[in-house]
């Protein structure tokens, strides 16, 4: 017979709940990165949610957009340092 603790693992791997709490810590880190990029006007850009290793952000406007697509490279270094996740390979913005 399986311990507790070996039963509740297994549960939560097999329910999908640890992608969903890595993707959110992900997005949160990731919001803190563009808050800080962006200094004084944090909402800016939204960080929205990681799917595909595509995070998707939401911009305010078309200038932020294209700030975002021109920085582009150097916020996914930032983003995959401060979240410990290479995989991200593109930021997707929603205006």
């Amino acid at each position: 017979m399986e311990d507790l603790k070996g039963m509740i693992k297994s549960r939560v791997n097999v329910s999908g709940v640890t992608a969903s709490v890595a993707a959110a810590l992900v997005v949160e880190s990731a919001q803190k990165v563009f808050d800080e990029f962006f200094g004084l006007e944090p909402q800016l850009v939204r960080v929205l949610y990681l799917k595909n290793r595509t995070l998707t952000v939401s911009v305010s406007g078309a200038p932020v957009a294209q700030e975002v697509k021109k920085n582009e490279t150097q916020l996914l270094e930032k983003i995959r340092i401060a979240t410990a996740d290479p995989t991200i390979e593109r930021i997707r913005y929603l205006l």
